[in-house]
Parts: C-alpha cells; sequence; structure tokens
C-alpha cells in the first residue's frame, strides 16, 4: 500500500513539473514573440491560466501528503499543541469530506460545462473540473492514507 502512494505522488510531481515547465516555456515563447518579434500568440493566455490552475490543483495534492500544505491542521497545532495529537485525524476526517465533496461538484460542474469550448484552445473548459475531481480525489486518498496508517504525512523529497 506504502508503494502505491509513493507511485501516486510520484505521478503527480511528475504531472505538477511537466505542468510548470509547460506554463515556463509558453510564457517564455509569448514574450519572445510578442515583444521581440511583434506576433503575439493569441492562445498564450488562455493556455497558461489552464496550466496554472492545473499546476496548482496537482501540487496540493503533493504539499498535502509531503506535509507542506498549510492548512486547518497547522491552525490546530498552533493554536492548541496539546490537542494537536487528537485533533489531527479529525482534521484529517475534514479534509478527507471536503475532497470528496469537491470531487462530487467537480463532476457535475464538468458534465455542466463540457460543451463549452476555450475560445483559443481545442478543449473544452470542463478539462480543469476533470483535473480538479481528480486532484480532489488524491486529496481523499492522501488524507485516508494518513488515517490508516496513523502517521503523520510523509515529508519525502523535503530537505533532502
Amino acid at each position: 500500500m506504502k508503494a502505491f502512494f509513493r507511485f501516486l505522488d510520484g505521478v503527480a510531481t511528475a504531472l505538477g513539473a511537466l505542468f510548470v515547465a509547460g506554463f515556463t516555456l509558453i510564457m517564455l515563447a509569448d514574450v519572445v514573440c510578442r515583444y521581440w518579434l511583434k506576433l503575439p500568440l493569441a492562445w498564450a493566455a488562455e493556455a497558461t491560466v489552464f496550466l496554472f490552475q492545473v499546476t496548482c490543483l496537482v501540487g496540493s495534492t503533493v504539499a498535502l501528503r509531503r506535509g507542506m500544505h498549510f492548512g486547518l491542521g497547522q491552525l490546530m497545532h498552533d493554536l492548541f499543541p496539546s490537542f494537536s495529537r487528537v485533533l489531527r485525524p479529525v482534521v484529517t476526517l475534514i479534509v478527507v469530506g471536503t475532497s470528496l465533496l469537491i470531487v462530487w461538484l467537480a463532476i457535475r460542474m464538468a458534465i455542466q460545462s463540457w460543451n463549452a469550448m476555450y475560445v483559443t484552445l481545442p478543449m473544452t473548459q470542463a478539462t480543469v473540473y476533470v483535473f480538479m475531481a481528480v486532484s480532489a480525489g488524491l486529496l481523499a486518498l492522501f488524507g485516508l492514507e494518513s488515517l490508516l496508517t496513523g502517521a503523520e504525512p510523509a515529508n519525502e523529497g523535503v530537505g533532502e
């Protein structure tokens, strides 16, 4: 089971890196084309917004699993340090429940917006909701991993 979650973390990390690289390259190409060649890329703005959105969604899953995601757990630990051990499973259940709600809502939004296309990109606007559903599903899985193992979020790759 640990290997499965490590694999999911690796896939999410690779996707996040790919999205950041794509975002960066498109921004660079747009700046060069717009200001040096005087030929603006019409699709660059929508593509970079999309890549920024999915990077944030995928990045949040990696951050949660690695214990680097600031959120309710950190706030409870800072406000009530003596209760943090007791509150951690409650906070994790809140994260899992909220993530599952987001999965449901994102699927509904994807269905509703499936026929809405980006103006300059050859894809549906529902794509971002599909990524939202997948990312929220990963958040729920990583939260369940934390509950089942009873361990704090892994700090794999942090400070190494």
